[in-house]
C-alpha cells in the first residue's frame, strides 16, 4: 500500500426541557444522546431563528452531560461558569454531527427533537487544558495499551517535523506521541491509540501533509506498525 501526496432523565435549563438518554456509538470515542427542546416562539423572531437557538441549546446540554460522564467527582477542579465559557458555550466544537428528528410548532413554544454526536476524545482533550480533569493518569486507564510506530529509512529532517506536526494535530488519533529511539534514520515513536490501527495507517498514508516522500507499509500488527519512507528525488 503507497500513498501518494494528497494526505482527516429530565432537567430544566432556561426555557430549555428535555428527556436524555446515552450510549456509547465507539469505544471511548463517541457518545450518542437525544434531546426534546422546546424553546419559546417570540414576537419578530422567525421560526428559523428559533430553531437555531434550539439547537445550539441542545448541543450545549449534550455536551454538558458527556462532561460530566467523562469526569471523576474528584477531578471537578473548576467552576461552572467556567466550564459554560470554555466548554458548553463552545459546544459545536466537540459535535461531528447532528440530526433533526423532528420539530412541532405550539402556541407561543417550538419543540425541536434532536439526536446529538458528542467526540468524547476532544472533549477530554479540552478538560484537561481547562484543568477541570487534574492529570492524564486517570484518563489513560481507560485507553488502549500503548503501540508503537517504526519509521525506517527517516533521512528527512523536514518529514520527521511533518509527522510529528500531523500528530499534534490530530488528537482524536492518538495521546502522547513521542520519540523513544532514533537510530541511522530509523525512528521509534510510541503513542495511546484512541482508534483502530488500521484507521491510523490509513490517516497517516493517506492524510498527513508530507511533502517530499511516500509511506509503505511492513508490517502491521496488533500494537505496531511498521513504515517505509521514501524520499522522491527531484525530477
Amino acid at each position: 500500500m503507497i500513498a501518494g501526496r494528497t494526505r482527516w432523565g429530565l432537567i430544566f435549563l432556561g426555557w430549555v426541557f428535555f428527556a436524555i438518554s446515552a450510549y456509547p456509538v465507539s469505544a471511548s470515542r463517541f457518545a450518542l444522546f437525544a434531546l426534546d427542546i422546546q424553546e419559546p416562539l417570540q414576537e419578530g423572531k422567525s421560526v428559523g431563528e428559533t430553531r437555531k437557538v434550539a439547537i445550539a441549546k441542545g448541543l450545549s446540554q449534550a455536551v454538558e452531560e458527556a462532561t460530566y460522564k467523562i469526569i471523576p467527582q474528584e477531578g471537578l477542579d473548576t467552576s461552572y461558569q467556567k466550564l459554560k465559557s470554555e466548554i458548553f458555550d463552545r459546544a459545536s466544537r466537540f459535535v461531528p454531527q447532528y440530526k433533526i428528528l423532528g420539530e412541532r410548532k405550539f402556541p407561543g413554544t417550538f419543540n425541536l427533537s434532536l439526536q446529538v454526536t458528542v467526540d468524547l476524545v476532544l472533549l477530554r482533550k479540552a478538560l484537561l487544558s481547562a484543568g477541570v480533569i487534574r492529570t492524564e493518569k486517570k484518563e489513560k486507564t481507560a485507553l488502549q495499551n500503548p503501540s508503537t510506530l517504526e519509521i525506517r529509512n527517516l533521512v528527512d529532517g523536514k518529514t520527521l517535523t511533518e509527522i510529528l506536526h500531523f500528530f499534534k494535530q490530530r488528537p482524536d488519533l492518538v495521546d502522547d506521541f513521542e520519540i523513544i529511539s532514533a537510530r541511522h534514520g530509523d525512528f521509534v515513536f510510541r503513542f495511546y491509540p484512541l482508534q483502530s490501527l488500521g484507521e491510523i495507517t490509513s490517516q497517516i498514508l493517506y492524510h498527513a501533509q508530507i511533502s517530499e516522500g511516500t509511506f509503505k507499509v511492513i508490517k502491521q500488527e496488533k500494537n505496531h506498525l511498521i513504515l517505509s519512507y521514501r524520499l522522491e528525488q527531484p525530477s
